[in-house]
């Protein structure tokens, strides 16, 4: 599966409609045709993010993108939280809240993937030491998961 598909699979996971089936939940199927409409723009966030991570508590660019990114789908965006963090809100009524979370941050750890858009950032850690940056618990993936949207 390429990056943007199973991007996309992602974002309609989690945001699945569950229908009442004798008082258990149960989630529905994406179709291919659901998979492919979603934000044609999705992977290019998930290859940029993969690209450029960053450390906890430094994330400063990695949450303006997805700051600007949701406050263009019409969220109302809270910047700064537990200093890098952000909170988008969208009201659409009384009604059940949905909740959704990622993770922002990046691994000291180097990129050995070979893929085209492998990180090759270098930072300086706490110590003053030289040290590779990448997105190796899927934060990237999440992230672009979670500012998706249907096309």
């Amino acid at each position: 599966m390429i990056p943007a598909r199973a991007v996309a699979l992602a974002v309609l996971m989690a945001t699945a409609t569950t229908l009442a089936q004798g008082g258990r939940a149960a989630w529905t199927t994406p179709t291919i045709a659901e998979v492919d409409a979603i934000d044609p723009d999705v992977e290019a966030l998930y290859i940029d993010l993969h690209r450029n991570p960053e450390l906890a508590f430094e994330e400063t660019e990695t949450a303006a993108k997805l700051a600007a990114r949701v406050k263009a789908l019409g969220f109302e965006v809270t910047t700064g939280v537990g200093r890098t963090g952000i909170v988008a809100v969208l009201e659409n009524g009384p009604g059940p809240t949905v909740m959704l979370r990622t993770e922002l941050d990046a691994l000291p750890v180097e990129e050995k993937t070979g893929l085209p858009f492998a990180s090759t950032v270098m930072v300086k850690n706490a110590n003053g030491q030289s040290t590779p940056v990448m997105h190796v618990c899927g934060h990237d993936l999440h992230m672009a998961a979670w500012a998706a949207r249907p096309a």
